[in-house]
């Protein structure tokens, strides 16, 4: 079995769970230099650690783990393939390049499933969506795919951003002031960029 993961090592700067989602993998351009995801465990651990999963949730869907392994294994891959077509499809949209028609297909595949599991509830005097079910592994992605489609419809999709870095591939809402923001953070791919700027100064002097 894998060791755990320490969830507070991965920095949350997508500003979304879906883009935080997709930031669970480095790419270094089809490859991936760093994969948080191993299986089903990791990306339950990683759900809960962003509260899309109580903690009596998370035990729960562990347990289905150990009695349901082939449907772990399915559920698994289903949240790989929907992690890079939202990959591909934030790229696309932050660089202004049309997305592709499978990707959009898968979006709008787990859109019509998730749908069938929300209903429409009174709450004192207002109104609210409600989960139907949450005690199956499928409702990770389904918070996954409506955080998607809120940001893909949302006032906020024009500043969709992807880290300019070399080998990060990681997708964020710029917020800046004059929205020129380049980097996932400051800290780590900025700050190579810029010791990589002063290196190659010195190298042509």
């Amino acid at each position: 079995m894998n060791e755990p993961q320490d969830w507070k090592q991965l920095k949350l700067v997508g500003g979304q769970p879906c883009l935080d989602f997709v930031n669970t993998v480095d790419r270094d351009g089809e490859r991936y230099s760093q994969d948080w995801f191993r299986d089903t465990i990791d990306v339950i651990g990683w759900a809960q650690s962003v509260g899309l999963l109580s903690s009596a949730q998370a035990e729960a869907l562990l347990r289905q783990v150990q009695q349901q392994p082939e449907q772990s294994v399915k559920f698994f891959n289903q949240a790989i393939q929907l992690r890079e077509a939202l990959y591909r499809i934030f790229s696309a949209f932050a660089a202004k390049r049309s997305q592709t028609a499978d990707d959009l297909q898968l979006l709008n595949t787990l859109l019509s499933e998730m749908q069938g599991h929300l209903r429409f509830v009174a709450v004192n005097s207002s109104f609210t969506w409600e989960w139907a079910e949450t005690n199956q592994l499928d409702f990770i992605l389904w918070q996954i795919v409506r955080s998607a489609t809120d940001v893909l419809t949302s006032s906020d999709c024009d500043r969709l951003r992807e880290c300019a870095g070399v080998g990060c591939g990681w997708v964020f809402l710029d917020f800046s002031r004059n929205r020129s923001r380049r980097w996932c953070d400051m800290e780590d791919c900025g700050n190579r960029a810029k010791a990589n700027r002063h290196y190659e100064r010195k190298r042509k002097k």
